[in-house]
């Protein structure tokens, strides 16, 4: 009824709005309405006199009603209503085109259950989605695209990029009435960093992701290298300690064989002892070979694994020939000099400079390389200080440095990224005066707030934690030979009372606390802006050569001393340095090369026209110009993309005045599948995540019943504007006719006409 009489649903009335379409040139009638008006006015004054005034008010009250009518209609009234317009939703579907879809889903390849759902003819799920939707599918892995149907998937890519396949569906679907995205995937995702920021952006625009995981949870049998840690360069002839990470299922107490190999060459061979959840082991390797290293970490296979491809990992090692300088500054003389020169004396890669005060204002000097070394005595200059690598400093009071050779000490360590080894000695920390000087805040150790001059105590120093897997103080190839060899080693002197280590700092050596005393500081480190700094509190660790417990041949000494100065001296940054984002990628990934290029006085060099060049498995040469990364001082990259499988080697080169610079060399390795083997399991986790930030659901393989009307209860449509006539509508007329008779009527029922 209301239908008819106002020609459109209520609804229509309650959500538009009325609004008036007059032309503008019928306004001109305004004035015709208003002298009308008039009339009508005078007319019923004229005849006011003969009838009375409720008869009056009654004849034109209807009157007036049934000329407003007249006058709405007129003024052409329209209903404006803003409606959605029923249509199918868009919804988007990513299929994982990665080779880990290869792997095992019961009885079949991962990648049988999108063949089998997603096939165009026979698809179940894809025939449901597309009786309630307009599905659209896409392919992603390294890259995305959209395909035409699953005849385009091959399950090759050698990456699951999965936060760039979203920003790439919702730009492709933008403006289309989106009903949400399903993602299909094992979840084994390799790059996903800013992940969460872009689902946060997802929810923002109301867009839900519904995830539907593909693959086992857990394999009931499998081994995986999970994680290699081992230094980016040391210097040749080092002894380093890899650190191999292993988790496995199903195979607890198993032996195996594990094997480090460099270029086909076995570097390290041994038996291990497989135990539950996931364990690490330490590797002692040599580093005779100089040049970029590609190492190759090997576990032997075990019946019945799940994947054995994830039973090998690479690793990169740059090993360093050149000689690494350090100066050593003495303040008086003392066995501790002889002995640490004598330690590293037959070692190829150090350079130890040595400057010993015999008298005021005479130095004696040895190790140096010219003449002009050291003539001075301690470094008056930056660029003479900076030459050097690392520092040590002896027993050396403050008094014979001036503040200017104090302030550059704390730029060699902070700027040019120096090591600095503070040994003890009675004018040493603060029996030397350090406490009261700006060279306090390089030491890890808390100096006493007052000098101790006749403090002495004999200490039996023992590993910490920390030490047992410090490359430095490995004294034996395993850990427990290592420690063994701690406990027997003789005491040895201190006179500097060092009982605190700061914030911040690590604590590599100690005495046992008494019953009366705390345990006293043997050694600790800390890094001190670009550099690192150990505080050696000892004044006669020569005992450990000349000790009547010590035997003859016994190398303790000489093995400690080339270690801890090896690695004071390990990652000094060169003015052109070189790090990659990444030493093993995909074929057709791509990584960021990153170079930090220093002036001479190793400040930032913001001015450099730097390249890298790019040596590919078969020896051609490509050359990649690096620009400058403007958020950064002195850091410039550039990014690579490579498709030949195969071993890569990259440098940097930089021509400054007519002289060409190269940063050490590394290395880089291509595979077809990239990381796609480790930690390939389905993981639910993630893909639970995703539809928790975005509102969708996760959804297992085989219970995909209720995707389409899950993702039906926020199907959109487009919105409409409309404009609907109101002149004609029924009640109008039938309005204008009972207040023209009921005008009538009542004249005639008043006797009035």
């Amino acid at each position: 009824m209301f239908e008819f009489l106002f020609k459109y649903p209520a609804d229509f009335f309650s959500n538009g709005r009325l609004i008036l379409a007059l032309p503008a040139w019928q306004l001109a009638l305004a004035p015709l309405a208003v002298l009308a008006l008039a009339l009508l006015l005078l007319g019923y004054a004229r005849i006011g006199r003969q009838i009375r005034g409720r008869q009056l008010l009654v004849t034109a009250v209807l009157r007036s009603l049934a000329i407003s009518l007249v006058l709405f209609s007129l003024s052409r009234p329209l209903l404006e209503v803003t409606a959605r317009v029923p249509q199918p939703g868009v919804i988007g579907v990513l299929l994982d085109n990665s080779i880990s879809m290869r792997l095992d889903h019961g009885d079949d390849p991962r990648s049988a259950y999108i063949e089998q759902q997603f096939d165009t003819e026979r698809g179940p799920l894809l025939r449901s989605l597309r009786e309630n939707f307009d599905t659209r599918l896409f392919s992603f892995g390294a890259s995305t695209r959209a395909i035409e149907d699953i005849t385009d998937l091959d399950f090759s890519d050698g990456d699951s990029d999965l936060q760039q396949a979203l920003q790439f569906v919702q730009a492709a679907l933008q403006g289309e009435p989106l009903a949400g995205l399903v993602v299909v995937s094992d979840g084994a995702v390799q790059s996903s960093a800013q992940l969460e920021a872009t689902l946060l952006a997802f929810k923002a625009a109301a867009i839900r992701v519904f995830g539907i995981g593909v693959g086992e949870t857990q394999y009931q049998r499998d081994i995986e290298i999970s994680r290699i840690e081992i230094p980016r360069q040391v210097l040749k002839g080092s002894r380093i300690n890899a650190r191999l990470s292993i988790r496995q299922q199903g195979y607890d107490g198993e032996t195996l064989d594990l094997q480090v190999v460099d270029d086909g060459r076995i570097l390290h061979r041994q038996r291990i002892r497989i135990a539950a959840g996931e364990q690490s082991f330490e590797i002692p390797l040599a580093t005779d070979d100089a040049g970029a290293r590609q190492l190759e970490f090997k576990l032997g296979a075990l019946p019945g694994e799940s994947i054995t491809a994830n039973n090998r990992r690479q690793a990169t090692l740059s090993v360093d020939p050149r000689k690494t300088r350090i100066l050593y500054f003495e303040g008086e003389p003392r066995f501790e000099f002889k002995f640490v020169r004598r330690a590293v004396a037959d070692d190829q890669q150090i350079a130890l400079a040595g400057l010993m005060r015999t008298a005021d204002a005479k130095f004696y000097r040895v190790g140096i390389e010219s003449e002009d070394e050291l003539r001075n005595g301690f470094p008056i200059t930056r660029d003479e200080l900076f030459s050097y690598d690392a520092l040590i400093l002896g027993s050396v009071e403050l008094a014979l440095l001036s503040r200017e050779q104090q302030d550059m000490i704390v730029e060699f360590v902070s700027r040019r990224g120096g090591g600095l080894l503070m040994l003890g000695g009675r004018h040493a920390f603060a029996e030397g005066g350090y406490h009261e000087s700006v060279l306090r805040d390089l030491s890890p150790a808390v100096m006493a707030p007052r000098a101790q001059p006749g403090f002495s105590r004999d200490i039996r120093l023992q590993p910490t934690a920390a030490a047992l897997v410090h490359p430095a103080l490995l004294l034996a190839p395993s850990s427990d030979k290592s420690i063994a060899r701690w406990l027997t080693l003789p005491p040895l002197t201190i006179v500097n009372p060092i009982q605190q280590i700061k914030p911040g700092a690590t604590l590599l050596l100690a005495s046992e606390a008494g019953d009366d005393e705390a345990a006293y500081v043997g050694m600790a480190f800390q890094r001190y802006g670009r550099g690192k700094v150990v505080a050696f509190p000892v004044q006669n660790s020569w005992l450990w050569q000349m000790h009547q417990d010590i035997e003859l041949e016994d190398q303790t000494h000489e093995l400690l001393w080339r270690q801890l100065l090896r690695w004071l001296a390990q990652g000094v940054p060169e003015r052109l340095d070189l790090t990659l984002s990444s030493h093993g990628i995909h074929s057709g990934g791509s990584m960021v090369l990153r170079s930090e290029i220093l002036q001479p006085d190793y400040s930032a060099d913001n001015t450099a026209q730097a390249r890298a060049v790019v040596t590919t498995p078969t020896g051609l040469e490509q050359v990649i110009d690096l620009a400058r990364d403007t958020s950064l001082q002195g850091v410039y990259t550039a990014e690579l993309t490579v498709t030949e499988p195969g071993n890569y080697q990259v440098r940097v080169e930089l021509d400054q005045q007519g002289a060409m610079i190269s940063s050490a060399e590394s290395q880089f390795r291509v595979t077809p599948e990239g990381n796609e083997y480790y930690r390939s399991e389905m993981n639910p986790a993630l893909l639970g995540q995703i539809a928790a930030l975005t509102g969708g659901e996760f959804l297992p393989a085989g219970k995909t019943g209720g995707l389409a009307q899950a993702l039906g209860q926020q199907r959109r449509g487009a919105r409409s504007l409309t404009r609907h006539e109101l002149w004609d509508m029924p009640v109008i007329f039938l309005l204008l006719i009972l207040f023209l008779c009921a005008e009538w009527g009542y004249r005639r029922w008043r006797n009035l006409i």
